[in-house]
This record gives C-alpha cells, structure tokens and sequence, in this order.
C-alpha cells in the first residue's frame, strides 16, 4: 500500500509539474485525443468576442485565436478589448480545434482589438478559419429570432448566413440603417459540426454593430435618382448606387413585395414587416440587387404614396412559348389542372397544362374556405411569373421554362368542372364491370359444379333406391318359390330315406347325398336372399362390408375373430368383390362348424401388384391328402369362386394344427376391373 500511495504521489507530482501551454497556436495544434488529455493552460490575450450569457469569450494572443470558457462567475469588468490572462484546462468542447474551458479570467487592462484577417466567400469553409477573427463583405438582408443576441441574415455570394450580435437597446434601429446595405463584416468565424466532427455549417459571432461597416456610396447631389425598373444595374449604376423608384404592388409576401411600374416588375426586400397591400402605389429607396433574369431592389426606406386600382394582371398564353421579360410580372392565364404535389411549409404545387406547354403553380394558400380543384378541371389562375432554368448560368437564351406563383384564395378560379366521366373513373367503372362479371362467371361456374354434384348425388341416390327395391324384389321371389320349392323337396327325400330304412342300400346313399346336395343349395340360396336384403358391397368398399359380414357370423358363433386391413384400398369390379366377399364367408364357415375353431385371424392386404385374402383359424385342422367327403362343397366352391376371378387359391391344413386359406389376385386379372379412382 505505501509502494502504490507513493506511486500515486510520484504521479500527481509529475502532473502538478507539466509546464503550461503559453499561445493559442499551442492549444490549436493538440490534436482531439491530445486536447481531451485537459492539459494545463496558461495565456495571455485580447477579447475579441463576450458572450456573458454562457460564460465564454473568444481570446485573440495577437497570432490566433481560440474559443475559452470562463469559470462562473463570469467577471463583470471583462469587455470587447480586455487584456486578460486566461489559466484553464484544453479541451474540445466547441469547433474542429482544441479550446480552453475551467478558465480563470484575471483582467489586466483595456487595449485594441487585433487586425482581422481579411477573406473572400472562397475562403469561408476553410477549416482553418474555426474561430478566428476575420472580416468579409456581406450585404444584411434581414432578421432572424433566436441565436445568440441579435441574429442577422447576411448574403455572401448568394449564400444566407447568421450572424450574432450581442443584444443592446438600439439594435432594432441599428439593423434597420444597416439592411439591404453591403458591408464589411468583422467577427469571429463560428463552425457548427455533428458528433463525428464534421462541419455542418458556418456562422458568425459579432461584437457589436460597429464592427458591421457600410460601404461608402455615392453621395447623391440632390434627391437619390428616380429611376424605371428596367433602367436598375444599366451601365451607368451600380449595385451601390442608391436609387428610388416608384410602382405599384402586385403581390406581397413576408419580407418582400412585387412592384411594377410601366416598364417592368420587380422584387423589392423590405426590413420592414408592414404590409403593402396589393394596389398600394409606393416610393422604394435603396440599392439595386443581381438576380436572375432580373435585377432585384434591398430598400431602405418605402413610403406609400396613394392608393391605386386593384393592379390589372396581364393576361398571356403560355403556348407563345417562355416569355424572360415577364419575369416577376402579376400574369393571368386559362390552363388545365393535372394534379397536385404537396411541397414543404404551405405551399401547394399545381401541375398544369395549356395546350402542349406543361408548367407547375406554387400555391400559398388560406387553410380554410378553399375550394380544391380536381383533376381535369379547367382553371383561370393569377400570380407572379418567374423564368426557370437548369443551367448554372442564367442567360436569356438558355431560360427552360417558367413557373407562377399563387397566393390566396383569389388566386384560383375554376372556370369548369372536369367531366365526371374522366379517364381514371371510366377505367374503375370498367375495372369493377370486368370483376362484377368474372364473379358472375366464377358464381356461375360453381353453381353448375355443385348443381352437378347434387345431381350426381340424387341420381346415385335413386339408383340406389330402384336397385335396393329391385333387390327386395327379388330376395322375396326367391324366397318365395326356390326357396319354399327346395325345403318341399328336402322334406320328400327325408320321408322316402326314412320309408326306405336300410342305410347300407345303395339306394339309401344315393338319396342321402341327393338330400345334403339340396341342403347345400338352401343354404346357397339363402345366402343369396340375404346378400340381396343387405346389398353391402354396393353401399361401402369391401373391407368395411366384409368385416361387417363376417364380425356378425363370428359374434353368433361366439368366436374371437381378427380383421386387419393392409396397403390402400382399391375399387374392384363388384362381382369380383362378391366372390371375395362369399370365399370370406365361406372359410368362416368352415372353420366354426367343422373346425370348431375359437379364434380366426382375416387379413385383406392390397399391394402394388394385387389384392390378398388370407384366414387363418385355430381349429382342429384336416388331412388335405384325403379325397373330399361326399356332400361336403365349401372347399370346391371356393376353389370355383377364385378361379372365376382368376385367382391364386392356396389351402394349408394339418389335424390339430387348424386351416390357413389364401386367395390372390393380381390386378392384371380381367375380373380385377380397377378404377383409377382410388377410395378415400
């Protein structure tokens, strides 16, 4: 710990010993990073600028100057010209070069403010002028609010820049003998920068008005010359010649206002805010002004004159082509109104068209009680023309086009409305007809779908309905005469086999195996009626009817039986279905009443290349190498059924070891009859 306090000593001993910067140039040379290091400043200077409401000044040392920042309280007998010793801290608080801030201001006495240094509007962006105390030629131009103190605009080579002055009692009298007049501007050049220090602009911070100094012009012997607009800036005057000319209004705006006399218009800029309302006959002294196409009047005095009629616009044709010698002329004119872009602040610009001549209209305008022309609406319109042009040189010859400006409600009339009927509405109405009628055609299309569906529907619905009637009809005709006809007969033969009594006579086995053959054929036929009564295979696919089927026959029995369904159902031919269906049945059967089995396993797979029935039971089995005892048919007729639909028949059966039959038919099969429909 006593090595580090000794350290620590060491350094702010070294710190306290860094010798102090003595000159501006010093401090003006650190760079950002070296500036920030806030070394010890020691300096001696002039004040060129106070500004006693941030507690700064601008220090001149007789070389250069700097920006420094007074520790409050600020000194009350600091002033413009004060000889004061400066010790502070640098820093870069303001501007692109170090300055000083912390600093303790002791004033030593009263002395004289520092030649400036004389520049030109080609040297005003030059980064090393950042608070050095210049002097430039600018001509005052107006007022602004805010700022430092007093802000005045100032014209540099057609640039608007502020300028600072410190508030006293008399500046608004002050700027008032100084406007529209050029002068010789002393201050310190001021740089505004974003945070990565880049320069976003440039002003000035000026002492006092009496380093705002006018030129010397011409004392007039006499009365200043009463001149006509198109005589300004001929080859016997000059800008700073002072001249009075006399007009009328034509329009007037915030800080300026039009006049015209009998020879041309002009654009005169006013310090002062009164209105001159538009017909106001007027007398405008000052000092003419280089602008394009034609040269403007800064007054420094205007005195109304008399009233006068309302002015007359002149009435023009724009398809005569740009007219330069209107140029700030009230004009009016008959043209067609295209559209409208909203431009910044309040103006509203018009696209028009008289003929094939295209031309926009700045409108300032009233926010309220303005009747919004519409596309297509014809327009009379009165305003200002001004001369445009897109090259940088504004020569007569090279003028490109011309724009009017608008002011107020008057400014508008609208001579006809546009046809309701216009382009863009004629292409809606089109658009909505054309949609309106591809819905019907769309409403139409799936009105005769779903017509046709329900139609397929009620058609399906009444074939099944004849075919299930016809069915019924059927199954009772069948019952009521093959099967009545085949239980009489049986009942014959059982009566002659008991009369006959002898079983060993060949007789007796001729009429016994005749009785189990018709008994075999009730049973098919009463089958068949019952097929007929409950039509399954037309009214579901085959693995819902065959598992229907066969899920009663084993419930009946009280046999546990399995049915699983394999690969995707196929749509057979319905006779081929039947055959599956009846070969199904016909194992079932087998397997309870000669098998007397207690489970029986039923597989139906379909694969890619056919279907596959396979049951399978658990009972007591047969030798299959043992011929087929007489009377007995289940077997032959499944063998008949899977040869009708040209399947594969498979039968494997041991005694005690149950039965396994299996049925395959390949799809290429004729009987197979698959539809490309496949079921959901």
């Amino acid at each position: 710990m006593k090595v580090l306090a000794l350290l620590l000593a060491m350094s702010l001993a070294a710190s306290a010993e860094e010798p102090a910067l003595q000159s501006i140039e010093a401090v003006r040379a650190l760079s950002h990073a070296e500036a920030a290091e806030e070394h010890p400043v020691q300096i001696e200077g002039t004040a060129v600028f106070v500004d006693s409401k941030h507690s700064s000044i601008v220090l001149h040392d007789g070389k250069t100057s700097c920006w420094v920042g007074i520790k409050p309280p600020f000194p009350a007998n600091i002033q413009l010209g004060s000889k004061v010793r400066i010790s502070g801290l640098t820093n870069m608080k303001h501007g692109y070069f170090a300055n000083i801030i912390e600093g303790h201001a002791e004033v030593l006495g009263h002395g004289e403010l520092p030649p400036p240094i004389p520049i030109t509007d080609r040297d005003l962006f030059l980064s090393r002028l950042d608070s050095q105390w210049v002097q430039i030629e600018a001509v005052v131009v107006g007022t602004e609010e805010g700022g430092l103190g007093y802000t005045l605009a100032v014209e540099i080579d057609g640039k608007i820049f502020k300028a600072d002055v410190p508030f006293q009692k008399d500046a608004p009298d002050r700027a008032e003998k100084l406007m529209q007049r050029r002068v010789k501007l002393t201050g310190v050049c001021a740089t505004v920068a974003n945070e990565d220090m880049q320069m976003t602009d440039r002003h000035f911070l000026v002492p006092s008005f009496d380093q705002l100094t006018p030129f010397e012009t011409k004392p007039p012997s006499g009365p200043l010359p009463l001149r006509k607009i198109v005589q300004l800036l001929r080859s016997d005057n000059s800008p700073l010649d002072a001249v009075k000319v006399e007009g009328v209004v034509t329009q007037n705006r915030k800080g300026r206002f039009f006049l015209r006399d009998e020879t041309a218009s002009t654009q005169v800029y006013t310090f002062q805010e009164d209105f001159y309302p538009p017909g106001s006959r007027v007398v405008v002294e000052g000092y003419p002004g280089i602008a394009p196409f034609r040269p403007i009047l800064r007054a420094t005095k205007v005195e109304i004159a008399g009233e006068a009629e309302k002015p007359t616009p002149l009435r023009i044709n724009p398809e005569a082509g740009i007219q330069p010698r209107l140029h700030d002329e009230l004009v009016e004119l008959d043209c067609e109104f295209l559209g409208t872009v909203r431009a910044a602040s309040q103006r509203t610009v018009l696209q028009c068209r008289s003929g094939n001549t295209f031309f926009e209209a700045n409108w300032i305008k009233p926010d309220t009680g303005t009747n919004e022309p519409e596309p297509g609406d014809t327009l009379r319109i009165q305003g200002i023309y001004e001369v445009t042009t897109m090259s940088p040189i504004p020569r007569m010859e090279w003028a490109k086009g011309f724009r009017i400006h608008l002011l107020g409600n008057d400014a508008v009339e609208i001579l006809k409305k546009a046809p309701w009927w216009t382009f863009n509405r004629l292409l809606a109405a089109l658009g909505i007809a054309i949609a309106a009628i591809l819905a019907f055609l769309v409403w139409t299309s799936l009105l005769r779908r779903r017509v046709a569906a329900q139609t397929k529907i009620i058609s399906s619905q009444i074939e099944r309905a004849t075919i299930k009637d016809e069915r019924q009809r059927i199954a009772r005709e069948l019952h009521d005469t093959l099967e009545q006809d085949l239980t009489g007969l049986s009942m014959q033969l059982e009566n002659a086999i008991e009369e006959i009594g002898n079983e060993t006579s060949s007789v007796h086995q001729s009429l016994s195996l005749v009785h189990r053959m018709l008994r075999r054929c009730r049973i098919e036929a009463r089958a068949s009626v019952s097929d007929l009564r409950n039509p399954q295979l037309l009214m579901r696919p085959m693995a819902e009817a065959m598992k229907e089927s066969l899920e009663e026959k084993a419930r009946e029995a009280g046999v546990h039986l399995d049915f699983l369904v394999e690969g995707e159902p196929r749509v057979l031919r319905s006779t081929t279905q039947n055959h599956l269906l009846r070969i199904a049945r016909e194992a079932l059967n087998n397997a309870l009443r000669h098998g007397k089995a207690s489970r029986v396993h039923c597989l139906l797979a379909y694969t890619e290349e056919g279907v596959t029935l396979k049951i399978e039971d658990n009972g007591s089995g047969f030798d299959t190498s043992l011929p087929t005892p007489a009377g007995h048919f289940g077997l032959t007729g499944m063998r008949e059924r899977a040869n009708k639909i040209h399947a594969r028949f498979t039968l494997n059966s041991s005694l005690g070891h149950g039965t396994k039959i299996e049925v395959h038919m390949p799809y290429t099969s004729p009987e197979a009859g698959i539809r490309e429909r496949k079921l959901p």
